[in-house]
């Protein structure tokens, strides 16, 4: 008995594969067959699929990557003409070159018709590859392969390419395969000798084809999702191809099909494939995929334009256990009849909940309600503006089974007007400066909100972000490379939040929750100062350093031009700048109140209209005061007077020889009390300002009576460094005020700081204050005398 009847002898004691029709016509093809096994173990998939080749092939030249633990060789003996064993690190182009030349030299190809290169990346065949040999050979191609990509450049996929013999006898392909070095990593091996190989024979005037060609299209020209055909199996196979990538069946995120689908089409078709491939606990493990059970949490508004595809979206999933949530907040626009109308099976069924909210409580108060009526133990959450793809739930479910000790997992999306790609892996550092993943394509275990809290409802913005950071603090999600979600990025519809609602903002307030950077909200007041607000805003915008910054522009019902340039800067730095001016003139004291209301960062920084910085780490360097001293409650530094009547500038003697920390005894000790001299040097607590009592803004808020009330609170911080002008405007409040006015405000702001000071302080305050009453009483008498003109 000869060699080829031992070996059928052999494989008839096989009962590992249904029996392999012959094709009309054999071919007389040779296979060089690529393997790679860490342990010198034969991989499960190898044996079926030599099985599966050997009917159609003259010779099998098989070659390991590696050496061969003991018995295994004699099981490649069964299938294989030829054995080559041991470690190269070239990857599969590496044994492709060393079994194209053993074939040559031992003439098999020779008298070959076609050469097979093929390796054990693949389940197969499913079936027979008898019929894929015999559609592509009638079709008269040069070479040929199972799939096709264009990624990159149109290639064919090296896991299956036959070339007829004046491929491989050419000049260009021996120069190729003969030329195959060791390369570093597999992405180089892919970009030089994948898409090279192609190139190489095309540009040789050889023709090409696919048994399955990839001809799908994504959302948008960027879309990448379809590059890669052997993602999508079910696709594959449905086609015809006999092939099923081992990652596909081994990890969730190589399969856009789902293992658990793809495994239950396969018991059902190729049960021997089946069978072999559920051998390994890894794949078998995915048939639990079904058993995963979802909560969507869907919230709407007036959504009524585009909520009906988004439903349909999500009752379009390839994953059937779930229950869609739809939480309506007050809708008025008939968003409610319209899914009851068009969803009505589906809710009368309770795939759909509909939970209606009489009165708009907001985004997050509506996720929250949703998520107290979910049932399922994984939550995900579908915007009404845009749709899931339908392999969404199932990529999770999978992710869900591989990944069994994660509670959070994340994927893709796409913005479909644009063709921009979000979510990148995983980085806790990243996450805590900028948010790269959106709720929509976020799943994670309903218990974690028992663990760390729902939605934040006093966020109206980015609230995604603050929940994701959160969620993802005790362990790290899995990251998804996979485009799940279709985001809708027309952002002409004024109810999406990304147009109501500010984003510097958010940022600002999500920064100071959770990152290490200092977080600082700059605010600048400005009344009729046209003259001078541009420079003031510039000199906030010039702010450099490792700090999050926001700049609030409050203008106080200006006649003179200060609001519109205000309004231009916010609309030109949109990502900087919140203007919050409200239109009227409410006075600096409630001005001042709303700007504290309003900022979002840890420490809050003034700048009056006609003031300016002159250092461009002023806010760094008194933020990061502030960081390091906690019992410090305000930072002030050295301030520059500028003297607008005649353009002299000076240095204020009472700022000389200051301590770093200061206390109410220091301020006592100055005959006017204030130090500080003016607000604009100064950057305190956020929390203190929002909360400092009614009397601090009586008459209007001053640096004398806010130094003795911080006093109560804490230290105050000192920086010996001019860091910003103080204009002696002639127009303003104080240094435009008549000595008598002046006085009289020194008068009041005494009192003030004797209201609030500590008792200690008290017998100074009064003395100053007998002082400036007495000084008040001169200007009066000095006013009263004064003749008329």
């Amino acid at each position: 008995m000869g060699r080829m009847g031992r070996i059928r002898d052999r494989q008839e004691d096989r009962t590992m594969t249904t029996p392999q029709p012959m094709p009309p016509k054999k071919q007389k093809r040779v296979a060089v067959f690529a393997s790679y096994s860490p342990d010198g173990v034969l991989p499960p998939q190898v044996l079926p699929y030599l099985a599966g080749l050997r009917p159609l092939v003259e010779a099998i030249v098989v070659v390991c990557d590696n050496d061969l633990a003991p018995g295994e060789r004699a099981k490649l003996d069964a299938h294989a003409d030829h054995v080559i064993a041991g470690r190269h690190g070239e990857y599969d182009f590496g044994s492709y070159k060393r079994g194209v030349a053993l074939a040559r030299e031992t003439g098999l190809l020779d008298r070959a018709d076609a050469l097979i290169l093929c390796n054990d990346s693949c389940y197969g065949p499913v079936g027979s590859f008898a019929p894929m040999f015999e559609t592509m050979e009638a079709r008269g191609l040069d070479f040929w392969g199972g799939t096709d990509s264009h990624q990159f450049s149109y290639h064919l996929q090296s896991y299956f390419v036959a070339m007829t013999r004046p491929v491989f006898t050419s000049d260009a392909f021996r120069g190729f395969i003969e030329g195959v070095t060791k390369q570093e990593n597999v992405n180089q091996v892919i970009q030089k000798y994948e898409l090279g190989l192609t190139k190489v024979l095309r540009e040789a005037g050889f023709t090409s084809g696919a048994m399955v060609e990839n001809t799908l299209k994504g959302v948008h020209p960027k879309d990448p999702s379809y590059h890669n055909l052997p993602a999508l199996p079910l696709y594959t196979l449905e086609r015809g191809l006999p092939l099923v990538k081992v990652k596909a069946l081994r990890r969730s995120a190589a399969n856009i099909d789902g293992q658990n689908r793809v495994l239950a089409w396969l018991k059902e078709n190729a049960p021997d494939i089946h069978d072999i491939a559920t051998s390994d606990f890894d794949i078998q493990r995915f048939e639990d995929a079904g058993r995963v059970a979802f909560s969507l949490i869907m919230p709407t508004h007036n959504r009524a334009w585009c909520i009906g595809r988004a439903v349909a979206s999500v009752m379009a999933q390839t994953h059937g256990n779930f229950e869609l949530i739809i939480v309506d907040d007050g809708s008025t626009d008939g968003t409610r009849d319209l899914v009851e109308r068009e969803f009505g099976a589906e809710i009368a069924a309770g795939r759909i909940r509909y939970v209606y909210l009489s009165e708009n409580l907001g985004v997050c108060n509506a996720r929250n309600v949703g998520l107290a009526h979910a049932r399922h133990p994984w939550i995900a959450y579908a915007d009404s503006d845009n749709t899931m793809r339908p392999q969404f739930l199932t990529v999770f479910a999978n992710s869900i089974i591989e990944h069994g000790d994660r509670d959070a997992h994340y994927g893709k999306f796409i913005l479909v007007g644009r063709g921009s790609i979000g979510a990148t892996p995983f980085n806790r550092k990243t996450l805590l400066e900028k948010n790269f993943i959106d709720l929509g394509v976020f799943v994670h275990r309903k218990s974690l909100i028992a663990r760390f809290g729902g939605f934040d409802s006093n966020l109206r913005r980015l609230v995604d972000w603050d929940l994701i950071i959160r969620y993802t603090g005790h362990k790290a999600p899995v990251f998804i490379p996979m485009i799940l979600l279709d985001y809708t990025d027309d952002d002409g519809h004024t109810d999406r939040i990304t147009i109501r609602e500010s984003y510097v903002r958010a940022n600002v307030a999500i920064c100071s929750k959770y990152s290490s950077k200092p977080t600082v909200s700059t605010v600048i007041l400005g009344y009729n100062h046209v003259d001078y607000i541009t420079e003031a805003i510039e000199s906030a915008l010039a702010q450099k350093g490792n700090f999050t910054h926001e700049i609030l522009l409050s203008d106080d019902g200006s006649t003179d031009g200060t609001a519109r340039i205000m309004e231009r800067y916010a609309s030109k730095n949109p990502a900087r700048i919140r203007n919050i001016s409200r239109g009227g003139n409410f006075g600096i004291s409630e001005n001042y109140r709303h700007c504290f209301r309003e900022a979002a960062g840890n420490f809050v920084a003034i700048l009056e209209g006609d003031d300016y910085w002159t250092d461009t780490e002023k806010n760094l360097r008194q933020a990061e005061f502030l960081t390091r001293t906690p019992e410090a409650q305000m930072v002030f530094s050295k301030i520059e007077l500028l003297n607008m009547g005649n353009g002299s500038r000076r240095l204020l003697k009472r700022q000389e020889g200051l301590a770093p920390l200061l206390t109410g005894a220091d301020f006592a000790k100055d005959e006017n009390l204030n130090p500080i001299a003016n607000l604009s040097s100064a950057m305190f607590r956020t929390d203190l300002m929002r909360n400092l009592p009614s009397v601090i803004y009586e008459p209007r808020m001053s640096e004398i009576a806010l130094g003795f009330y911080i006093d109560r609170m804490g230290k105050i911080g000192f920086i010996d460094r001019v860091m910003g002008v103080y204009r002696l405007n002639p127009t303003s409040v104080w240094t435009g005020a008549s000595r008598v006015s002046k006085m009289a405000q020194a008068v009041e702001t005494r009192r003030g700081a004797l209201r609030v000071a500590r008792s200690e302080h008290r017998a100074v305050l009064l003395k100053r204050l007998n002082e400036r009453l007495a000084m008040l009483r001169d200007a009066e008498d000095a006013q009263t005398r004064k003749p008329a003109a």
